[in-house]
């Protein structure tokens, strides 16, 4: 969920851009945190640029605060942020808007669900590799798969395999362990929750 999709960005207008895609494909208001975390999370923006332009789209119309029923600031692409994030191009490749919308909903979907997944790649004495998967779900673990590997680029490409998508591994694992292939039949990897 965190490979890096293109170079780092540089140029202020391609950030912005960035955001307000990410933002108009998401569809909802989001809170700061949500919107930082899914615009940072693959590389293409770095913190401190994410920091520099998101209150300029706030100054400039192109992003709107609303308050929410609990009184929580969320923001939303306005009629102006959609129209540029429409017509203005920038040097952001296809794939990786593609991606980085993938992968902002995978984590907010996580994050309503408060589910988790970590994976670590361990070395046996006997020269063989474990490729070790654990999700949880409110901080407790609820499903633990160990494989052992003949070589760690076997590892790695499971490692490879989850991060395309964790949510479908996770089904498909329950599914299988269930003998029910309705959870698989139902997924729909850009579908926000």
């Amino acid at each position: 969920m965190t490979e890096a999709l293109q170079a780092p960005l540089r140029d202020q207008s391609d950030i912005k851009l960035f955001i307000l895609y990410l933002m108009e494909h998401i569809a909802k208001p989001l809170d700061f945190v949500e919107i930082n975390d899914i615009v940072v999370q693959n590389g293409v923006v770095k913190p401190f640029d994410f920091c520099l332009a998101f209150p300029d789209l706030i100054e400039t119309g192109h992003v709107a605060a609303l308050t929410d029923e609990n009184g929580q600031e969320r923001y939303t692409v306005t009629e102006l942020g959609r129209e540029a994030s429409q017509n203005l191009s920038g040097k952001i490749l296809a794939t990786t808007k593609e991606k980085a919308l993938e992968n902002a909903i995978l984590l907010l979907n996580l994050r309503k669900n408060n589910a988790t997944y970590r994976y670590h790649i361990e070395k046996t004495p006997a020269g063989k590799y474990l490729f070790v998967l654990q999700y949880a779900k409110d901080n407790v673990d609820t499903l633990t798969l160990t494989a052992l590997c003949d070589t760690q680029k076997e590892a790695e490409n499971m490692a490879l395999t989850l991060e395309e998508h964790p949510d479908m591994t996770e089904r498909a694992l329950y599914s299988l362990l269930r003998n029910n292939a309705h959870d698989i039949s139902e997924y729909a990897p850009l579908a926000l929750l």
